[in-house]
Protein backbone atom coordinates (compact mmCIF):
# COMPACT_ATOMS: atom_id res chain seq x y z
CA UNK A 1 0.00 0.00 0.00
CA UNK A 2 1.52 3.49 -0.21
CA UNK A 3 2.53 5.08 2.45
CA UNK A 4 1.72 8.52 3.56
CA UNK A 5 3.94 11.57 4.63
CA UNK A 6 2.99 15.00 6.07
CA UNK A 7 3.97 18.76 5.27
CA UNK A 8 4.15 20.00 9.19
CA UNK A 9 2.22 23.03 8.07
CA UNK A 10 -0.53 20.37 6.52
CA UNK A 11 -0.94 18.43 9.98
CA UNK A 12 -0.89 21.80 12.11
CA UNK A 13 -4.02 22.75 9.25
CA UNK A 14 -6.11 19.35 10.26
CA UNK A 15 -5.07 20.05 14.08
CA UNK A 16 -6.24 23.83 13.81
CA UNK A 17 -8.85 22.88 11.66
CA UNK A 18 -10.20 20.43 14.00
CA UNK A 19 -9.80 22.52 17.18
CA UNK A 20 -12.02 25.42 15.55
CA UNK A 21 -14.85 23.19 14.61
CA UNK A 22 -14.99 21.72 18.14
CA UNK A 23 -15.12 25.33 19.30
CA UNK A 24 -17.81 26.39 17.10
CA UNK A 25 -19.79 23.15 16.59
CA UNK A 26 -18.77 20.62 18.79
CA UNK A 27 -16.72 17.66 19.44
CA UNK A 28 -18.91 15.30 17.03
CA UNK A 29 -18.62 17.65 14.52
CA UNK A 30 -14.74 18.46 15.25
CA UNK A 31 -14.68 14.18 15.15
CA UNK A 32 -16.29 14.14 12.04
CA UNK A 33 -13.88 16.24 10.12
CA UNK A 34 -10.79 14.26 11.06
CA UNK A 35 -12.53 11.13 10.33
CA UNK A 36 -13.62 12.68 6.84
CA UNK A 37 -9.90 13.77 6.22
CA UNK A 38 -8.68 10.53 7.36
CA UNK A 39 -11.17 8.76 4.52
CA UNK A 40 -10.20 10.82 1.82
CA UNK A 41 -6.17 10.60 2.30
CA UNK A 42 -7.28 6.53 2.60
CA UNK A 43 -8.61 6.75 -0.24
CA UNK A 44 -6.16 8.57 -1.95
CA UNK A 45 -3.68 5.99 -0.66
CA UNK A 46 -5.51 3.31 -2.56
CA UNK A 47 -5.84 4.57 -5.95
CA UNK A 48 -2.80 7.89 -5.62
CA UNK A 49 -3.19 8.62 -8.94
CA UNK A 50 -7.14 9.05 -9.81
CA UNK A 51 -6.80 12.17 -8.85
CA UNK A 52 -5.67 14.52 -11.61
CA UNK A 53 -3.02 16.69 -11.43
CA UNK A 54 -3.72 20.37 -11.47
CA UNK A 55 -1.21 22.40 -9.97
CA UNK A 56 2.20 21.59 -10.74
CA UNK A 57 2.51 18.15 -9.47
CA UNK A 58 -0.21 18.52 -6.88
CA UNK A 59 -3.42 16.46 -7.06
CA UNK A 60 -6.62 17.14 -4.52
CA UNK A 61 -9.50 14.42 -3.34
CA UNK A 62 -12.20 16.09 -1.27
CA UNK A 63 -13.13 16.11 2.05
CA UNK A 64 -16.71 14.87 2.18
CA UNK A 65 -19.43 17.12 3.70
CA UNK A 66 -16.72 19.61 4.66
CA UNK A 67 -15.33 22.36 2.22
CA UNK A 68 -11.66 21.02 2.43
CA UNK A 69 -9.82 18.74 -0.12
CA UNK A 70 -6.41 17.43 0.87
CA UNK A 71 -3.86 18.15 -1.21
CA UNK A 72 -0.77 15.90 -2.18
CA UNK A 73 1.50 14.75 -4.79
CA UNK A 74 2.70 11.55 -5.81
CA UNK A 75 6.25 9.68 -6.55
CA UNK A 76 5.44 6.80 -8.03
CA UNK A 77 8.98 5.55 -7.58
CA UNK A 78 8.09 5.17 -4.06
CA UNK A 79 4.83 4.59 -3.90
CA UNK A 80 4.60 7.75 -1.55
CA UNK A 81 1.92 10.50 -1.44
CA UNK A 82 3.26 13.76 0.35
CA UNK A 83 -0.02 15.33 2.46
CA UNK A 84 0.66 19.09 1.00
CA UNK A 85 -2.43 20.63 3.12
CA UNK A 86 -5.54 20.45 4.24
CA UNK A 87 -6.88 23.24 2.54
CA UNK A 88 -10.18 25.02 3.00
CA UNK A 89 -11.86 25.48 -0.14
CA UNK A 90 -12.83 29.08 0.73
CA UNK A 91 -9.79 30.51 1.53
CA UNK A 92 -6.84 31.74 0.18
CA UNK A 93 -6.62 29.49 -3.23
CA UNK A 94 -3.18 28.46 -4.08
CA UNK A 95 -1.52 29.48 -0.71
CA UNK A 96 -0.04 25.99 -0.18
CA UNK A 97 1.83 26.03 -3.66
CA UNK A 98 5.40 27.45 -2.24
CA UNK A 99 4.98 23.89 -0.52
CA UNK A 100 5.48 21.89 -3.67
CA UNK A 101 9.30 23.18 -4.07
CA UNK A 102 10.38 20.94 -1.02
Amino acid sequence: MTSVTWDDEARCELNCSALRYAKVAGADIAHRFVTNVEAAIAHARVSPEQFRVFSGRARKVRVDRFPYAVIYWFEKESQSIHVVAIANLHRQPGYWRERLED
